[in-house]
């Protein structure tokens, strides 16, 4: 697990406490993850990577994996 990796469980772990394995999160295994947690989890992940995450693009981000692939695109092309 690399250090995005590691921040992001940290984050999906923070919103989602009793998650065993962040790496296979989604809004499908997931029966917590409504739409206050999406935007509580987005507030988290902005927070600890110190960046701005667009509302609308990230709303369509439902998985560990998406958001990962998000965040890394994000932070490397601003």
């Amino acid at each position: 697990m690399d250090e995005i990796q590691r921040r992001l469980s940290k984050c999906f772990c923070t919103v989602f406490p009793m998650l065993r394995n962040a790496q296979l999160a989604s809004v499908d295994t997931l029966p917590d993850w409504d739409s206050v947690a999406h935007l509580t989890l987005l507030a988290v992940i902005g927070e600890e990577f110190g960046v701005e995450l667009d509302l609308e693009a990230f709303q369509e981000k439902t998985s560990f994996n998406s958001i990962e692939t998000y965040l890394r695109n994000l932070l490397t092309h601003g």
